[in-house]
């Protein structure tokens, strides 16, 4: 068993899905005593898949990752955005297999804001006023929740509300009133004739008696066994020295609400801020994951996305659904990592996810660098760090973005197309005696020569499903 000598803090590299609740799995059955585990963003649209060595399969959306070690306690602080209905369901589920009560080891911060159905119902219809300029959505109402939390004009729910029924009803009330005349702006500002899943989603949202199945659903909550913990109770937690810590980050640098390509983002900060405001200055350890190639699921920019590729590494856990969209699937995209790299201000440590799944494909290629394809354009080296053939080698990370200056970034990548170098082909995973093979090392190290990391700097690697798949250095 292996302790870290202080906390440690998970964050995605990419577009989400790089594997980070694996990795948090495997680094809390590594430990000696109970580790506390920190959603430190993000919200039930988190998709964090886990298996265990049997091949059971759990989707971690608000829980931490490693409950599946019995001991294991979870902290939802407040930057989560939390949907307790659904955080039942999750607990159920993972109840049912097998796993010891779970929420009775779960703290909730009470300022956490919650997500509604009727943020949901608004989120979707938003998401379908859109038409064909999708933004890409998880369509759990996350955005929407986000939004009314930073409007102190618009009604606004937290967790420690579910605690007066009364007061609840009442406010739940307000809210579905607000919700439904959004919608009502929605549908009257459409140009195209109103659908009737349109007009189903008012309906849903107006019900009267929406309010009182809610406060009944959140009576179920308060009563689950869930600790709702205040400000010095979760600073309490968080200073003691002898418990292990582990910050669990949700999406990715490349979907950060602030340097994300806009519009294509998720409302929250998906870097390493939360998560060192709540440590209030305590040293940690950072710890980026990232895939061994490329993905992204739903609209955006993907510069090295090759549709052979999504044909051939098909996701088992993150299927087409109707509010994200497909997942996609490309080479290495050394310069979308640096940039990610950048954002966050630099790791202490990479952990590179599913390396298994490129084992003998061929040739492997990896994108260094871009070629702009678009018209002519006056804010190219604004944007970008360019050759003096005009290739672009890196992105450039803004001193102060704004969503005009990240959206335009996001339209120049599009009009990129990918330069790569082409790599020899991973033909096996290990050697006999259980080491990665050369060929695997080779991949491995001119990942990181690209990404100006030292071999060193690699502290983990991901080789299959489990945790016992799972190489740390």
């Amino acid at each position: 068993m292996a302790n870290e000598p202080c906390p440690t803090i998970l964050c995605g590299l990419g577009f989400g899905d790089e594997g980070k609740g694996s990795f948090v799995d495997a680094w809390a059955r590594r430990q000696d005593r109970a580790p506390l585990v920190v959603r430190y963003n993000g919200g039930p649209q988190a998709a964090h898949h886990v298996v265990i060595p049997d091949g059971t399969v759990h989707c971690f959306a608000q829980l931490g990752s490693g409950m599946f070690r019995p001991d294991v306690s979870t902290l939802l602080s407040p930057f989560m955005l939390v949907e307790p209905l659904l955080l039942l369901k999750e607990a159920q589920q993972l109840a049912s297999l097998g796993v010891p009560t779970p929420l009775e080891r779960t703290i909730v911060s009470r300022r956490c804001i919650v997500v509604t159905p009727f943020h949901k119902l608004v989120g979707q219809l938003r998401e379908l006023a859109r038409g064909a300029a999708r933004h890409g959505s998880c369509g759990l109402g996350v955005g929407q929740a986000w939004l009314d939390g930073q409007n102190p004009s618009i009604p606004s729910l937290h967790i420690e509300d579910l605690t007066d029924r009364t007061t609840l009803s009442a406010k739940l009330r307000f809210l579905q009133l607000v919700k439904v005349d959004q919608a009502e702006q929605l549908l009257d500002g459409m140009s195209q004739p109103v659908s009737s899943e349109c007009l189903a989603i008012l309906t849903a949202l107006s019900r009267r008696s929406a309010v009182s199945q809610l406060c009944e659903g959140y009576g179920h909550f308060r009563q689950s066994g869930v600790r709702l913990g205040d400000d010095s109770q979760l600073a309490a937690l968080l200073s003691d020295e002898q418990q292990p810590l582990l910050f669990e980050g949700a999406q990715g640098a490349l979907l950060d609400a602030t340097f994300g390509f806009f519009p294509f983002v998720t409302p929250s900060c998906t870097r390493f801020d939360n998560a060192r405001t709540l440590l209030s200055g305590r040293k940690a350890q950072t710890y980026g994951i990232l895939r061994a190639y490329a993905t992204r699921h739903g609209p955006g920019p993907l510069v090295s996305e090759d549709p052979r590729l999504s044909q051939e590494l098909p996701d088992a856990h993150n299927r087409n659904n109707p509010w994200q969209g497909p997942m996609r699937v490309g080479w290495f995209d050394a310069v979308a990592m640096r940039y990610a790299l950048a954002v966050v201000g630099g790791v202490d440590r990479l952990a590179i996810s599913c390396l298994d799944r490129l084992v003998q494909r061929g040739p492997l290629k990896l994108c260094r660098a871009y070629r702009y394809q678009g018209p002519a354009a006056t804010d190219l080296d604004d944007l970008f760090v360019r050759s003096s053939d005009g290739t672009i080698l890196d992105i450039r990370v803004p001193q102060q973005p704004t969503l005009t200056q990240q959206a335009q970034l996001g339209l120049r990548l599009t009009l990129c197309q990918p330069v790569y170098d082409e790599l020899p082909a991973i033909s096996s995973m290990h050697t006999r005696d259980g080491q990665l093979s050369r060929d695997a090392q080779t991949y491995l190290s001119t990942l990181l020569s690209e990404l100006r990391l030292s071999d060193d700097q690699l502290g983990y690697v991901s080789t299959g499903p489990t945790a016992q798949d799972k190489l740390w250095r």
